[in-house]
């Protein structure tokens, strides 16, 4: 469980849409063999006539046989529950559905149908909520009468654990299934209300010529994705790497479905993109080939998953220009591995494929990852997809989590990006952002605090909120944000584990009990670096001359002090309309001309410089 008593997980919409779930509705029958391990979602969208409502992930299960699998919840492709319940008296029934597309079960000789057989792998909890006692998983057969038939019923057995997958295999061989419409699907029962009592699904095979104790495939499989290449990171400032060269070679999960030993290799492939002004200089290259697993060793035993490092990538060279330009305002890294196995290779070749059993299946699909690395201007442990959200569980806590620098300077943090993503309920319209520096391990001295708009997306998007003050840190810093009386909601990778770094404190912002907290993942937040006004102390940063009133408004309010040349500005930075009144030798009365929710920010000269405070327009 990733989830603790002051930080809360939350669903997400899982990005498909139910029409899309209903054309596959449209697919034609197939003969066997079936076979999916949802690592390629081309792939799997030609299997199931229904899959709208499961989550196809890869951050979810806890070392599945390969790379994604099939997630069922109480919530359907769009995030929301089934039987909302705003009471939370939980309701009971069925939640998510996959469905295979119809099989043409009488293509089968007579003579083969005694060796039919469909396994799979399945796990319950994950890092999601476990089922509990009632709930289950159901597998069902579509009969030549159209009548679905119970098959299989799996609940959280007192002898299984959370973190296993487990294999299944049945016989197909009652003449009632030998249609050309069968079809087999897999029904979750439990809470309607959430991301509750959670089942994972992978490995789908069904097939003739099998036996009751067939569970070994001539399949080769990435596991993990890639790891962070600068130390813990997905992505660091190319200001600070040019300064460190801070290289690691990423690692990556293999595993060997295959029950006898055997060897594996693989390769390497970078593309760097150097970004100088408005030129882009690209240039690919080769960098391990065909290495075994470990250093000379190519051997992996049969059932056996291991965790590998790459052995040249990252190059052992940071000075290579085509690599690495000293010029560039940022770099992109595209790295494509893929393992050297014979999966599809015919026993006659020395492989292990028998033709005439598998095709058309091919097992290399799930042999190859990609992942992208950046340098660019901010600090990403996450890679970019969001698994859950993540929450403060009381009102008025704070979080903050803590960030090492790769370069020994100090510079200027302006702002972050932020993965505010798409869920159900109530948000809060703004969130207030902190900036501490570092005191024995825990945030120490208050350095900011920002005031900024939450913008919730549906496209896998980063929204920036620039800082209107900035913060020098240096070598430890922190930044963190507020639970307000409204819901404020971050992103969570769950495929990459910061959770170390991760504090809370329900005492506020500035006192020193800063407790670690049980969460696994990388909340979705980016500290950005730049050029920005610097707040040199917290008594500066709050000092104002000039008294802003009432805030929040209803897009009227009042300065008193010395504000001349008054604007105000929206959230991004454009300007609105006003009226100024004088109502006095040092008030004036602000008014905007077309107002509208949000928050703004109002620019004033206080006769020695520029000063800036925000408001927030209400309804």
């Amino acid at each position: 469980m990733v989830a603790s008593a002051q930080l809360k997980l939350y669903p997400i919409a899982h990005g498909i849409s139910n029409q899309a779930g209903e054309r596959q509705k449209d697919l034609p029958h197939m003969s066997l063999p079936f076979w999916d391990d949802f690592s390629t979602a081309t792939h799997t969208d030609t299997l199931w006539e229904d899959k709208a409502n499961v989550w196809i992930n890869a951050g979810s299960a806890i070392n599945p046989p390969t790379i994604n699998v099939a997630t069922f919840d109480g919530l359907d492709a769009n995030g929301m529950a089934y039987a909302p319940n705003p009471n939370q008296n939980l309701d009971f029934g069925p939640t998510d559905l996959l469905a295979s597309r119809k099989i043409k079960m009488t293509d089968v000789p007579i003579g083969q149908r005694n060796f039919v057989f469909l396994s799979f792998y399945y796990q319950w909890g994950g890092f999601g909520e476990s089922p509990e006692r009632n709930d289950r998983l159901e597998l069902e057969f579509l009969n030549n009468q159209g009548v679905w038939k119970p098959i299989q019923t799996f609940v959280a057995e007192e002898n299984q654990q959370p973190d296993e997958f487990y294999y299944f295999n049945i016989r197909i061989n009652q003449d009632e299934y030998y249609h050309d419409d069968f079809q087999f699907r897999f029904q979750a029962y439990g809470k309607q209300s959430g991301r509750f009592d959670m089942w994972h699904i992978d490995y789908v095979y069904m097939n003739q010529g099998r036996t009751e104790d067939d569970d070994s495939h001539p399949d080769r499989t990435l596991t993990v994705p890639a790891s962070g290449m600068f130390g813990s990171y997905f992505s660091i400032p190319v200001k600070h790497f040019q300064t460190s060269f801070t290289l690691t070679n990423p690692s990556f999960g293999v595993a060997n479905i295959k029950a006898s030993q055997t060897n594996i290799n693989f390769s390497t492939y970078g593309t760097f993109k150097n970004y100088v002004g408005q030129e882009i200089y690209t240039h690919s290259e080769l960098f391990d080939f065909d290495t075994p697993l470990q250093g000379t060793d190519a051997s992996i035993q049969g059932k056996e998953r291991r965790t590998v490092i790459m052995q040249e990538f990252p190059p052992l060279t940071t000075t290579d220009t085509l690599l690495f330009n000293p010029k560039a305002d940022s770099i992109q890294i595209e790295l494509e591995l893929s393992l050297n196995t014979k999966d599809n290779v015919i026993p006659d070749d020395n492989g292990d494929y028998i033709f005439a059993t598998y095709n058309p299946i091919d097992f290399r699909s799930n042999d190859t990852l990609r992942t992208t690395y950046f340098l660019k201007n901010y600090y990403a442990y996450d890679d970019g997809i969001a698994e859950y959200a993540l929450g403060l569980a009381q009102s008025g806590s704070v979080a903050a989590y803590r960030f090492v620098m790769q370069t020994p300077e100090a510079d200027t943090l302006n702002g972050v990006y932020v993965y505010f993503p798409n869920s159900y309920g109530t948000f809060a319209s703004t969130v207030t952002f902190y900036v501490w520096d570092d005191n024995n391990g825990r945030p120490g001295s208050l350095l900011l605090e920002e005031l900024v708009p939450v913008q919730r997306n549906n496209n896998n998007q980063f929204v920036l909120r620039p800082f209107i003050q900035s913060a020098i840190v240096q070598d430890t810093f922190y930044i963190g944000w507020r639970q307000s009386t409204g819901r404020v909601l971050i992103g969570l990778d769950t495929s990459n584990d910061s959770g170390e770094h991760l504090f809370f404190n329900n005492a506020g912002a500035n006192p020193n009990t800063w407790e670690t907290t049980q969460i696994y993942g990388s909340p979705m937040i980016r500290p950005r670096f730049g050029p920005g006004a610097v707040v040199t102390s917290t008594e500066e940063r709050t000092k104002k001359e000039v008294v802003l009133y009432p805030n929040p408004n209803k897009g009227e309010f009042f300065l008193e002090g010395n504000a001349h040349r008054v604007q105000v500005l929206s959230a991004s930075g454009h300007p609105v309309n006003i009226e100024q009144f004088q109502e006095g030798e040092n008030k004036k009365r602000v008014k905007l001309l077309t107002p509208m929710a949000g928050l703004y920010i109002v620019r004033y000269f206080d006769g020695q410089a520029y000063q800036s405070q925000k408001i927030i327009i209400q309804e």
